[in-house]
């Protein structure tokens, strides 16, 4: 399986942050997001319950404002890549200024 790049996680901490996502509720989205983890998966890596796994991730919903995982990862998705974008754009700028 491929490891999550330094760029990635980065990227994912912004996400995680502009929400004020806890550290156990990132690492939740996290496992999620890079390795498709269920619940159960979770559970297991987390040493928790499902049912833990399921608060965190309606916590993670609330504070967000989403309704469904889908469009969770839909605006992870939509996110990092603009945050990349910008990351591109800003590297370029730089390498012309110097």
């Amino acid at each position: 399986m491929k490891e999550i790049m330094v760029e990635d996680s980065q990227l994912l901490n912004q996400f995680f942050a502009s929400y004020g996502l806890t550290q156990r509720e990132s690492e939740i989205l996290g496992l999620i997001a890079t390795h498709g983890y269920t619940n159960r998966e979770i559970a297991e890596s987390c040493c928790i319950s499902e049912k833990t796994v399921k608060i965190h991730l309606a916590n993670i919903m609330s504070k967000i404002g989403i309704g469904s995982m889908r469009r969770l990862l839909a605006l992870l998705l939509q996110q990092a890549l603009t945050l990349s974008k910008r990351s591109n754009e800003l590297s370029r700028i730089q390498a012309i200024g110097n």
